[in-house]
């Protein structure tokens, strides 16, 4: 069998004449062509919508996910910086208990001179 010209050669010929074998229900794009213009508008529109919404729902899972990673890495950081601080108020209250202890007081005023007299000492009463 000797090779048709390139003008008379497409699918429905190939198939009839059994030139390459090509089966009619091949995803050739003349066949897709064919097969697309047999759906109805409102089938073409429902299709495409539905291609168009699970393209929007991926992109919307992404974002969501990146978001997500996004506000776990600030809770890290805001965790992390309440640590610190937690940790310099326990190392102040600390201090605050060393310098207004009783001993510290009172090895102050003795090294400054002063004596405790208790007899100077009054008590509140109702």
């Amino acid at each position: 069998m000797a090779a048709q010209p390139k003008e008379y050669f497409d699918i429905k010929t190939a198939a009839k004449k059994d030139s390459y074998l090509i089966d009619t229900n091949s995803l050739a794009p003349e066949v897709l062509a064919s097969k697309f213009k047999k759906f109805s508008g409102v089938e073409k529109v429902f299709y495409l919508s539905m291609v168009f919404a699970a393209l929007v729902v991926a992109i919307g899972l992404l974002y969501i996910q990146t978001k997500t990673y996004e506000i776990e890495g600030n809770t890290v950081d805001l965790n992390t910086k309440i640590s610190q601080q937690q940790e310099k108020s326990s190392e102040y209250n600390q201090q605050i208990q060393d310098l207004t202890g009783a001993n510290r007081i009172n090895s102050a005023a003795t090294k400054a001179g002063m004596t405790q007299n208790y007899s100077n000492v009054l008590k509140a009463t109702k």
